[in-house]
């Protein structure tokens, strides 16, 4: 027995090193494992976010790219379908000094409006030539185009070129290449045959399927971008050639093609975000000023095979080496372009392989330097470590367990902070926004002073319970599990009667639009233990990045924003600004007072007349909105409607406005008034709600009045907020009957591209057109615009007529309905009535003593009775 005893111990001290030694490296090991994965998976992280950022860039410049190729179609077709392109016989000029602007083949004010939408293009793309030519076009017998306009571009680039070289007259002109018109013409009579052949007509749905064709790159014959033969690039004199065909305004057969320019050089300074490509010495002078000469080089390629046209970043050797194939990129990624009768534009990015290698190495020598440093520190303090990593996990399991509040059962304000940190991460690296609600209830003291701290609990565990609801419906993103946290709304509560929302990809619109939800959840009354209780809360919101980038600063605004709320009478909500001012607490005031104020009947109708100029009297009436506050008096209509629209009150009023207006409508017909139909305008967010074109028969049926004596008025805006919707919403109101109106038309670009989709018999011209006409070119621009809706058979009607000289110019014109102070301003219904009286007992002419009561000073009439 003593002598195994003293062998156990003889080989005790080896074995227990042997232990050690194997514990050594089981944490060597295992810190190596974590080593490695933990530098993997930041390297993936790294290597997905550049491919992320890479493809998030390349669909942000195809669409961009899109979108200006479309307006230079839509725009060059917009000329080609010009009546005043269309109308003439098609003979192009015999020479450049045949002037076809004489009032006969082409009017001046024709030829402004074309120089308009010239001048539309220059700007939006630096076009550098827009022809207008016509079929038999014979440059060999020295024909040049019915119509050029290219002097804005090349003016602007000589002067620029004259004053950086201060070189003579002389010797610029010797140095200057030669005009070449000859590539240009030759490739416009090509595409005038390939239009005669495979377009002959017009296409049934015109505009929408007109043809374009776009050229191979030529020599153009303008030199705005190569002013030196010596020192120029051969590249900068190269373009390519977009054009649309014109058809007979009679036949529809094909005439000729309207064909705009655009510089390669010009699409390559759009494509690498420069104002332009410096050639000349003072363009790199205003580059070097701008800070841009050393701009990162971009990666995209834009190419067009069927026309052999290649446009690239000169400044970026890598990307040349990788489209000659002399080297590989480590991503490439194709985007086709949307561009409407053009599909086989495309945006490709090549992202250099450098970019992937340098993370590889970087997360290599991560692996490396790490591995070192663990080596040491385990071989030193390996048992010292195991104690650390025992009591962080200890410790980490009761921070999960304190990190919710016992009573609500809702994350506290560790918790909170937590996910506030993950969102703003997750925010910073998509570039979404993040919104912050610190909301506070009122009066909470008393209700513990009066009905018992067991009540209040009970209060405060409903209140949880009701904004979880609210949070859960609007949380109807899919996310995994490991994006919750950071991805879906979180209410926590940081003590008292304090509760905090954090509110992930949503900005301040929505944001506001939520809080008022939470009022509303809160506006229910709550039963607790016998007791019947009202509450209200005062609301804060900050939105990341706006009003701060970290935790600390949005929670500082947030609390600010909250603070300004309580100061406003009952529940409000407040969004943080710089300096919390007046004007946001009176716009949270009514808010809340908005709630109310259709219940106890604030709301009236005034009535603007509507002249039917031929007939010379009133046949129509437009409502408007008027609110009148008990302590406020009249608010304006711009001040309250937008928040009538941000809380979805819109939708209820909206529908009271057309029930009241069909009402005196009727009111006026039995008393015999001329007043025959009425508008109402209705918003967007009315037409965003499924069922209104539902509901908005069924009060038009309930009052008895026919569906063709209701017009609905929409503005231009419908085009940009789901226009599918808001179309099919109006064409079923005109199946009905209804007619609809697009208002405030000309004061958006939008509206063209929809117009004939929309249902629409009425066009009501924008007041800023009628202001504009004071000049030549507004004057062509307002009679395009009454020639267009004459060409479309709609209804037309000017806006803000408010002198005798604007109604004059519009009778020359030929608009035949006008609206506006000249006549009456909005009205209250008996005042509008005897405004119609009054005109309809004048006469039945608009003579010099009808006018003789016009009030020059206050911008209306007062006509006597």
């Amino acid at each position: 027995m003593s002598s195994w005893l003293h062998a156990w111990r003889t080989r005790r001290l080896p074995t227990q090193a042997l232990a050690i030694g194997l514990g050594l490296l089981l944490l060597l090991a295992i810190a190596e494992s974590l080593i490695v994965g933990d530098a993997w998976r930041d390297r993936d992280h790294a290597l997905e976010a550049l491919r992320t950022d890479a493809r998030m860039g390349n669909d942000a410049k195809a669409r961009e790219l899109s979108q200006l190729l479309t307006d230079l179609y839509v725009t060059t077709r917009t000329i080609s379908l010009l009546p005043a392109v269309r109308r003439p016989a098609p003979r192009n000029r015999a020479s450049a000094s045949d002037d076809v602007v004489d009032g006969r083949r082409f009017s001046a004010t024709d030829a402004q409006t074309v120089v308009q939408l010239y001048l539309h293009l220059a700007e939006m793309l630096s076009v550098s030539e827009i022809y207008v030519v016509y079929d038999g076009f014979a440059p060999e017998r020295g024909e040049v185009p019915f119509l050029m306009f290219d002097s804005v571009v090349v003016e602007r680039s000589r002067n620029s070129a004259r004053t950086a070289t201060n070189l003579p007259a002389e010797r610029e002109a010797n140095d200057e290449p030669e005009q070449d018109e000859h590539e240009e013409y030759a490739e416009i009579v090509r595409q005038l045959a390939q239009f005669r052949r495979e377009h002959a007509t017009l296409p049934a749905g015109a505009p929408h399927g007109v043809a374009s064709l776009v050229s191979p790159p030529v020599v153009t014959c303008d030199n705005s971008q190569y002013p030196s033969a010596q020192s120029g690039q051969e590249r900068d004199r190269r373009g390519v050639l977009m054009s649309v065909p014109i058809y007979d305004q009679d036949t529809g057969a094909f005439k000729g093609l309207v064909t705009s320019v655009v510089r390669l050089n010009v699409l390559e300074a759009r494509l690498v975000d420069l104002p332009l490509v410096p050639v000349t010495a003072p363009e790199w002078t205003r580059m070097r000023e701008l800070g841009l000469e050393h701009a990162t080089p971009a990666e995209y390629v834009l190419t067009r095979p069927a026309s052999g046209i290649a446009v690239s970043d000169r400044r970026n050797d890598a990307l040349q080496d990788i489209v000659s194939g002399r080297a590989a990129a480590g991503l490439t990624l194709t985007k086709a372009l949307e561009v409407p009768s053009q599909s086989d534009w495309l945006l490709t990015r090549h992202v250099p392989q450098a970019a992937f290698d340098q993370i590889h190495a970087h997360a290599r020598q991560r692996i490396a330097t790490r591995s070192a440093v663990a080596l040491s520190v385990i071989a030193a303090f390996a048992v010292v470590g195991w104690l650390l990593i025992s009591q962080r996990r200890t410790a980490a399991q009761l921070k999960e367990m304190a990190e919710f509040d016992p009573l609500t059962g809702l994350p506290n304000r560790r918790q909170i902070d937590r996910r506030l940190d993950a969102g703003l991460r997750a925010a910073q690296l998509e570039g979404s926004p993040l919104a912050l609600v610190m909301v506070d209830l009122d009066n909470f003291k008393a209700v513990n002073d009066t009905h018992g701290h067991a009540v209040g609990d009970l209060l405060l565990t409903e209140v949880a319970r009701r904004f979880q609801k609210q949070l859960r419906a609007a949380d109807d993103m899919p996310q995994s599990s490991d994006e919750a946290p950071a991805l879906s709304p979180t209410v926590g509560r940081l003590g008292g009667d304090e509760f905090i929302v954090v509110l992930p990809r949503m900005d301040g619109q929505d944001a506001v639009a939520l809080s008022e939800r939470l009022l509303g959840a809160m506006a229910v009354p709550m039963v607790l233990d016998g007791h019947t209780l009202h509450m209200r809360a005062s609301l804060g919101v900050a939105v990341h990045p706006e009003h701060g980038r970290s935790s600390s600063q949005l929670l500082r605004s947030a609390d600010q924003a909250m603070y300004a709320a309580k100061r406003v009478e009952g529940s409000a909500v407040v969004v943080f600004q710089r300096e919390v001012d007046h004007a946001a607490v009176r716009r949270s005031r009514l808010t809340a007072d908005l709630r109310d104020a259709l219940a106890h009947g604030q709301f009236e109708l005034h009535y603007q007349t509507i002249v039917n100029v031929p007939r010379v009297r009133v046949d129509a009436a437009e409502a408007l909105l008027r609110w009148q506050h008990p302590a406020l008096g009249t608010i304006s209509p711009a001040e309250f409607v937008p928040l009538l629209e941000r809380s979805g009150l819109i939708v209820p009023v909206g529908l009271w406005a057309l029930r009241r207006a069909c009402e005196q409508l009727l009111a006026w017909q039995d008393a015999g008034s001329t007043i025959a139909s009425v508008a109402v305008n209705v918003s967007v967010v009315q037409l965003a709600h499924s069922n209104f074109s539902s509901d908005a028969l069924e009060v038009i049926a309930a009052s008895g009045i026919e569906p063709e004596r209701v017009t609905i008025e929409v503005t231009e805006s419908v085009l940009m907020e789901n226009p599918e919707r808001s179309i099919a919403q109006l064409q079923q109101l005109r199946q009905a009957g209804v007619r609809v109106a697009i208002d405030d038309f000309g004061a958006g670009y939008s509206s063209l591209g929809y117009l004939r989709r929309l249902p629409v018999q009425v066009m009501k011209i924008d007041r800023s057109l009628l202001i504009d006409a004071v000049s030549p070119t507004g004057r062509a621009i307002l009679a395009a615009m009454v020639d267009l809706a004459a060409e479309l058979h709609l209804d037309c009607v000017a806006e803000g007529v408010e002198t005798l000289e604007q109604f004059e110019l519009l009778l020359d014109i030929g608009c035949r309905r006008v609206q506006g102070y000249l006549f009456a301003r909005p009205l209250p219904p008996d005042e509008a009535a005897a405004a119609a009286r009054r005109l309809d007992r004048h006469g039945g002419s608009f003579s010099d003593s009808f006018f003789a009561g016009l009030g020059r000073r206050s911008g209306f009439a007062e006509l006597d009775g």
